[in-house]
């Protein structure tokens, strides 16, 4: 008797495991071949400050694709101004449709494929709004012109594995000189350690697949099989940068490394970047009032540090600037974590069938 009971209460407690263990939802939506792309990109900062760390999961087929991104701050004041966000969009070509998922909530939003539209209008600035934005720290009316370019590329012969891929690298500098109306001259020292893999037909073909994507999304052929020298994120910070200096064609020619990329054998996995300026091109004349300098938007290694420590009160300029002594002006690290071509399910460009709708447009 005290055998059957024990029997029973085995029994028992075996089905209520069964009872309480989640049920495991089968993926029947059938599969296709799917680029899958990761990239990481760690931006030191601005001398030291304000560094940040991005991940981009990209899932690309011919028609849809799906973006995972992740985007947190990692130094003492980026970490607590910026925190950690991260979003998912799903882009279908074939519906004309855009779906923006929270995940954290199971919420989504609806928009056409080229985006939602805003719908609510701002009020217009006041006349004192405008007055105290800061304006560029360099002398009035003094723009900047490309000297001379020099690029030069060399293969160490070096070889190591980057995230399951075998990679040669290259170094790369790029040096650029600068002239003002004034005949005074800077040097832009751009130099790239870059890690590359041969172009395997698994890569080749995952490529191709997010230019596919890139071309039905355009309407027309996308230029996305050449090389960029610069990182996007780098190039875009860089601009900015020299924006205030540099007419629109010079800024093009400072960008563009021309045909010297075609030295680089493969497909980068990772690249390594480390920019700095030095000289007095359209250097910006002593600054009478030192706490107005801090305001404006600076055009030189020195005042950008000046402008971002003035944001801490707590903080002396001196104390900051040592800190960044020998701290380039921009740092980038962008590297591939994945790239191949893969066979995953459609559920993967959809909304799931709990997620609430909370904006349709």
């Amino acid at each position: 008797m005290l055998r059957y009971s024990l029997c029973t209460i085995a029994v028992a407690a075996a089905l209520a495991g069964c009872a309480t263990k989640p049920v495991e939802v089968v993926d029947n939506t059938p599969l296709h071949a799917t680029a899958v792309i990761e990239r990481q990109v760690v931006n030191n900062g601005i001398k030291g400050f304000f560094p940040t760390e991005s991940t981009e999961q990209n899932y690309v087929r011919s028609n849809m694709r799906r973006d995972e991104s992740m985007f947190k701050g990692t130094g003492t004041f980026s970490g607590y101004l910026i925190g950690k966000k991260s979003g998912t969009t799903i882009s279908r070509i074939d519906r004309n449709l855009q779906w923006t998922l929270d995940t954290e909530k199971h919420e989504y939003t609806e928009c056409p494929l080229k985006g939602c539209t805003e719908t609510s209008k701002r009020a217009p600035p006041k006349q004192n709004d405008t007055a105290e934005q800061p304006k560029p720290r360099h002398e009035s009316g003094c723009t900047m012109t490309v000297a001379n370019t020099s690029f030069t590329v060399k293969s160490t012969g070096q070889k190591k594995t980057i995230n399951g891929f075998d990679t040669d690298e290259y170094q790369v500098a790029w040096v650029v000189k600068l002239r003002d109306n004034a005949a005074r001259t800077t040097t832009s020292i751009m130099n790239m350690d870059i890690w590359t893999t041969p172009m395997t037909r698994s890569i080749r073909d995952a490529l191709n697949m997010e230019e596919s994507y890139a071309r039905a999304y355009a309407g027309a052929v996308a230029n996305t099989v050449k090389q960029q020298i610069l990182p996007s994120d780098a190039a875009k910070l860089i601009s900015a940068y020299m924006a205030s200096s540099l007419k629109q064609a010079d800024l093009k020619a400072f960008l563009d490394a021309g045909r010297q990329m075609e030295k680089i054998k493969g497909y980068p996995i990772s690249t390594h970047l480390a920019w700095n300026m030095d000289g007095n091109a359209c250097a910006p004349k002593e600054a009478k009032n030192e706490s107005s300098s801090r305001e404006s938007i600076p055009s030189s290694a020195s005042g950008l540090v000046s402008s971002l420590t003035g944001m801490f009160a707590k903080k002396k300029t001196d104390e900051a600037m040592k800190e960044a002594e020998g701290e380039p002006i921009l740092s980038f690290t962008v590297e591939v974590k994945s790239l191949k071509l893969d066979q995953l399910h459609d559920s993967i460009f959809t909304v799931p069938e709990d997620y609430k709708l909370v904006s349709r447009q």
